[in-house]
């Protein structure tokens, strides 16, 4: 980090940024978070708190559900889909125990005892599949910045926390990689805030994580390089560290998980109304686990390509088809490289430029970051049918669950994925 060059630009950014202004819109909607949490939350009677309560929340804590309305300021990109945080709200409020810790944690001022609590948030939802305590930190992360957005950061991420710290050249009191979640949550918080404020950068939280997302700094500290082409940026992943990727053979836990999860998006399909499409080495073991009904898993695929992109399309892991049209595409990647799927479907995109398909990389959660360096490398930039990144999305293994149990999925079409889809930009 050269320290002169980041003062320098502090001195340009606060020219330019209004924290006054700004200061006091998150006075407003920290107040309003707030009593939402209180009155709707913590609330004793046992009603379900409506869509529209929700909706006027989640505007404030993530871009990617609800967007921004004018005016207004959003903590950041949490890519959490806007039925899930809905869901999560009401689990919190019929679940007192989990909510009231999560309190406490909103209003625990040392810490230590800050990062014991989320500690204890973290052990005692960990079989909660709900978001609140992921691995990233985002969603706990911005209910702590939407609480209280002079003293914790909107930097949600603890990817890009440990890049910052990395970058700024901050050194931990204690060995980050085995340090816990809540440790690693409460002390980056302020460990960052600190080395800011030391430059020269005076101010709420949400001020310095203004600056620290300003175009400016950003692409300093973060670990990715643009390069143009004649239509567009093209986004190139550099990696901190980089390592040569070993061959690797997954295991049998997460091919059984996968079959699940392919088995999983046929039943979804099927129950929409589409005929569905496997591959044929996969059917014997995703019919085990999925019964179709008579003619929804086809025997052979209706449409007329080249025998090359035919062979290409034969072997994507689910495909949902109306009449003799292929609407959606479905990889499920269970190995740590995340790659056969994804060079399938740019294989497939090469072959087809002009082929409309929604198409979707499915994996776990914490590969998540792994699926968006991928699908952003510059060759599947630079297809002729667009960059793979703006026509792919993805689907966590959490979130087809969470579909999959939606009980109205008969009544629904296909574009309830989009509630639950992320898609390659930065959280």
């Amino acid at each position: 980090m050269n320290k002169s060059m980041v003062q320098e630009l502090v001195s340009k950014f606060v020219q330019s940024y209004d924290a006054t202004a700004k200061d006091k819109i998150w006075q407003q909607q920290s107040e309003d978070f707030r009593r939402f949490w209180s009155e709707r939350v913590l609330a004793a009677e046992k009603e379900t708190i409506s869509d529209d309560d929700c909706d006027a929340i989640i505007r404030i804590l993530d871009f990617c559900a609800k967007g921004k309305a004018k005016g207004s300021e959003v903590v950041a990109k949490v890519m959490v889909p806007q039925n899930v945080w809905r869901k999560l709200f009401n689990i919190l409020h019929s679940d007192k125990t989990l909510a009231h810790l999560v309190d406490s944690v909103f209003k625990e001022t040392n810490v230590d005892r800050k990062a014991q609590l989320i500690d204890e948030l973290y052990g005692i939802n960990a079989t909660g599949k709900n978001r609140l305590t992921g691995e990233s930190g985002n969603v706990l992360n911005a209910f702590l910045a939407a609480y209280d957005p002079v003293k914790n950061l909107s930097a949600v991420s603890m990817k890009h926390r440990k890049a910052l710290m990395d970058w700024l050249e901050i050194k931990p009191p204690f060995d980050w990689d085995s340090a816990s979640v809540g440790r690693q949550i409460a002390h980056s918080n302020q460990l960052i805030r600190d080395a800011i404020l030391a430059l020269g950068l005076n101010g709420s939280a949400r001020t310095v994580s203004a600056f620290l997302y300003s175009e400016a700094l950003f692409n300093l500290w973060h670990s990715e390089d643009t390069v143009k082409r004649a239509d567009q940026q093209v986004i190139v992943t550099v990696p901190h560290n980089a390592k040569t990727e070993k061959n690797e053979t997954p295991n049998e836990g997460e091919i059984r998980e996968s079959l699940q999860i392919q088995a999983a998006l046929a039943k979804i399909g099927s129950r929409m109304g589409f005929q569905i499409w496997l591959p044929r080495a996969d059917r014997g073991r995703v019919l085990t686990k999925w019964k179709p009904d008579a003619g929804v898993l086809i025997e052979e695929l209706p449409v007329g390509f080249d025998l090359t992109t035919m062979k290409t399309i034969e072997q994507i892991d689910v495909l949902w088809l109306k009449k003799r049209t292929i609407v959606r595409a479905f990889e499920v990647e269970h190995t740590t490289s995340i790659y056969s799927g994804i060079l399938r479907m740019a294989d497939l995109l090469a072959m087809q430029p002009n082929l409309k398909i929604k198409l979707h990389i499915v994996a776990p959660a914490s590969r998540r970051e792994k699926v968006f360096q991928e699908i952003r490398r510059p060759v599947f930039a630079l297809l002729e049918g667009g960059a793979l990144s703006d026509i792919c999305t993805y689907l966590s293994y959490d979130n087809v669950a969470d579909l999959r149990d939606e009980k109205h999925l008969e009544h629904l079409s296909d574009k309830v994925i989009e509630e639950y889809e992320d898609k390659s930009q930065e959280a």
